[in-house]
């Protein structure tokens, strides 16, 4: 027996297997546009991932050691606030990178402004160097001595050399209108370009700084 075929029946086949493949086409490719999407934010993100900056402070570690002193009838000196430049008073660990540019260390950070850390070593290092004093930084009503220091400049350079330049003024309020003044430039070259050298280094510039404070104020 003969079987008959309608006109155009074989077309229409043909026709159903062609939209079939477009239909598959239409929805494989959003799935893998998605999917490069997807790739291309994860490599993304693994690239862009550093370690944190590292936290610095200036000064040296407290001593292992318990020292106790009584401070009963010393007489009190008060450091003001170190003053620097408004640039400089940050977290950042900024380096000077060209004649009129400065660059923030991206692998450190100071653990507070500036200002605050210079201030807190420097009471340190005079604390060390007056002991017949009480230094605070603490406002105080009536100290025997105000001692105010005003950094200029401090720069750090890309090769680790570090250069401060600072005035400093020493009140007696036991006599009226009595001041001493000195001013000093003070360099110290880190032992390497790292973070944690050009700490250091700071810090060594800070005790010159306290030994010039106090030879010039009398009062060792």
């Amino acid at each position: 027996m003969t079987l008959l075929r309608w006109p155009g029946t074989k077309r229409q086949g043909r026709i159903r297997a062609g939209e079939k493949d477009s239909a598959a086409k239409r929805w494989n490719k959003p799935v893998i546009g998605v999917m490069a999407i997807i790739a291309a934010l994860l490599l993304t993100g693994c690239g862009s991932l550093s370690p944190a900056p590292r936290v610095y402070v200036l000064g040296y570690p407290m001593p292992p050691a318990v020292t106790v002193r009584s401070e009963t009838g010393l007489p009190i000196a008060e450091l003001k606030t170190v003053s620097i430049p408004d640039y400089l008073d940050s977290t950042d660990i900024l380096r000077r990178t060209g004649p009129n540019e400065i660059t923030a260390s991206p692998t450190g950070q100071w653990g507070e402004r500036l200002s605050r850390g210079l201030t807190d070593a420097l009471a340190s290092a005079l604390s060390k160097r007056l002991p017949d004093l009480v230094v605070t930084t603490a406002p105080t009503a009536t100290p025997a001595h105000r001692i105010f220091v005003d950094i200029e400049s401090l720069d750090i350079g890309t090769e680790g050399r570090c250069l401060l330049e600072g005035r400093w003024r020493i009140t007696d309020d036991n006599r009226q209108n009595s001041s001493t003044n000195g001013q000093g430039l003070f360099s110290e070259t880190a032992a390497s370009i790292d973070d944690s050298a050009v700490v250091m280094a700071l810090t060594r510039i800070v005790d010159q700084l306290a030994e010039q404070v106090a030879k010039t104020s009398g009062l060792e």
